[in-house]
């Protein structure tokens, strides 16, 4: 949790400096729980220390082609909607293996892993929230979200995992908020909040992702916001992460032109109550355990 604080204050800190720039910053750094050492998407990529000295790890994204899939099946159920996922899923993570293996025979570098995650674009129709509106829901946040996401991130999962024997990274569904028109959307709406989104990262790839709040959020409610995200990973044990962006001079209402694959971003609410006195006492989550004293 002193880690976790510390995040807070740098983020701020972060913000501030690049503030000429609408925080830019913030857009580029991102704090996980769990991290996987082979994940080769940004901005949460690198090179863990266990990996082999050069490797070639390829991460193929394709929530266009999952999009075409779903509105082909308007009437399936959902177990034939998984397996429609599922083919979709299975032939992206295929034709991204092969290659990757031909990167790696013309470089003469090892092939590591295939990293099939459903990261979205500001492009139309490259659309996360778009494919669980095409499942039935009316707008993304609506309740159901959590429910369809966990289907739809299972499905390509295991449609990945039937395609190669090298799946690794992340290999899931992202919800960046201002890289996904549909995302936007349903914030613009109002049916999609911050604490929708962080019941929706207990069941995707990754976490709170490219959300824009207040520039004057306090340090505390960022490391807050860190803390409950760390929670949902550790405890299921599964990756997580925090790329949250306090905008300076920027409040509710106000939205964020940061351009190209990072798209725009509305500035969302954060809940004004004061976590401060958690957050400070610093420690570790869960207590190490010792032996207690009579």
């Amino acid at each position: 949790m002193d880690a976790v604080y510390e995040m807070g204050r740098i983020i701020k800190e972060t913000a501030a400096l690049t503030g000429e720039e609408d925080s830019i910053g913030c857009a580029k750094l991102v704090v996980f729980c769990n991290v996987p050492e082979d994940n080769p998407f940004m901005a949460g990529a690198f090179h863990g220390v266990s990996e082999p000295e050069c490797v070639i790890n390829v991460g193929v994204s394709g929530p266009g082609a999952v999009l075409s899939a779903v509105k082909n099946h308007p009437e399936a159920s959902l177990g034939e909607l998984a397996e429609a996922i599922k083919k979709t899923a299975f032939k992206i993570t295929r034709m991204g293996e092969f290659v990757g293996r031909e990167a790696s025979r013309r470089l003469q570098v090892p092939f590591g892993i295939m990293d099939l995650s459903l990261a979205p674009t500001p492009a139309v129709g490259d659309s996360v929230a778009e494919i669980l509106e095409a499942m039935g829901l009316e707008k993304t946040g609506a309740h159901g979200s959590t429910a369809a996401l966990a289907m739809l991130n299972d499905a390509v999962k295991k449609g990945g995992m039937m395609a190669s024997s090298h799946v690794g990274g992340l290999s899931g569904a992202f919800i960046p908020v201002s890289e996904d028109a549909g995302m936007i959307r349903a914030v613009e709406a109002g049916a999609l909040s911050l604490a929708k989104l962080e019941a929706m990262t207990c069941v995707c790839s990754v976490g709170i992702d490219m959300v824009a709040v207040p520039g004057d959020t306090p340090a505390e409610v960022i490391a807050a916001i860190i803390a409950d995200e760390a929670a949902i990973g550790m405890v299921n044990k599964k990756t997580t992460a925090v790329r949250i962006i306090p905008v300076q001079g920027k409040g509710l209402g106000d939205t964020v032109e940061f351009g190209g694959l990072l798209g725009r971003a509305p500035v969302m609410a954060v809940n004004s109550f004061d976590p401060g006195g958690f957050i400070r006492r610093g420690g570790r989550i869960p207590a190490p355990l010792q032996a207690l004293n009579n």
